[in-house]
């Protein structure tokens, strides 16, 4: 990725850069370090994929755009999330969202000695928005939280009682409980998975009932200016036939609205009194 193509979409010169660095030192400088990896990485398959002609998006796919602040609304009404790692009490209670070459997820909190609730650092975890797709059940786009860094920040009154090494190792399990414990992301977006063709049961003509089942999957999702855009590939199935039209051979005229005895229906039969004579 040049500098060119990473102004092009709107970010900062300062991650084409970032990739080559070096990160060294505590947990602020690994954090950054994850968030730039991912950003790049982002950056890296689109910008390839313009260079090789491509769409950003499929041309024949159906985009849906959700902006970062409705996401980090989501999360935060699943928040606080509380969990237990041997001595400590973590629990996440903020949530930050930003879409900017990658859904980076950020969760803030606090961690605890359980026989010390007053011995407490904040700890941040930080991770995107991962696996993306349609839910089978109810048609709503579902995504989860995946955690790539744990960070104890202000840990004074920690360290005090625990060792640095301690503590680095609870950041390590408190990553790999996260990985499966947190709530799936309901996305409230529908996807309608078949489409209903009603019978027509009355009147003079009938039809059978039918169903379409059409197979939907997310085919791309991209991040960037603050809005998640999620491409929808649609694929219609066969018409399958749900159930039996009655014979229309016993519709009467009153069941399409007409009648022979209303409005109209004396001078229907005298045209046809006379049409009958002139032949």
């Amino acid at each position: 990725m040049n500098c060119r193509s990473a102004a092009w979409l709107g970010i900062p010169l300062v991650l084409a850069a970032a990739c080559s660095r070096e990160f060294t030192g505590g947990g602020d400088l690994r954090a950054k370090k994850v968030v730039l990896q991912r950003e790049v990485q982002g950056l890296r398959e689109l910008v390839g994929g313009l260079e090789r002609g491509e769409s950003i998006l499929p041309p024949n796919d159906v985009a849906v755009a959700i902006d970062d602040g409705l996401v980090r609304d989501l999360i935060a009404a699943q928040l606080p999330f509380e969990l237990d790692v041997d001595r400590f009490h973590a629990e996440l209670k903020e949530a930050q969202v930003q879409f900017r070459g990658s859904p980076v997820v950020r969760l803030r909190g606090v961690v605890r000695l359980k026989e010390h609730a007053d011995v407490e650092a904040a700890i941040t975890a930080l991770g995107a928005i991962e696996q993306i797709q349609i839910d089978g059940a109810s048609g709503t786009l579902r995504a989860r939280i995946a955690i790539d860094h744990i960070g104890l920040e202000k840990a004074a009154g920690l360290e005090a009682l625990v060792s640095r090494g301690a503590l680095d190792e609870l950041a390590r399990t408190i990553r790999l409980q996260l990985k499966d414990q947190l709530p799936a992301i309901q996305i409230p977006v529908k996807v309608s998975q078949q489409i209903e063709l009603p019978a027509i049961t009355s009147g003079p003509v009938r039809l059978e009932g039918a169903r379409m089942p059409i197979e939907v999957a997310v085919s791309r999702v991209m991040a960037t200016q603050g809005r998640l855009w999620i491409a929808i590939r649609f694929k219609p199935g066969d018409l399958v036939k749900t159930n039996d039209a009655p014979e229309a051979g016993d519709t009467r005229a009153a069941d399409v609205g007409a009648s022979l005895d209303g409005p109209g229906a004396a001078g229907a039969k005298d045209a046809a009194k006379q049409e009958g004579g002139r032949r």
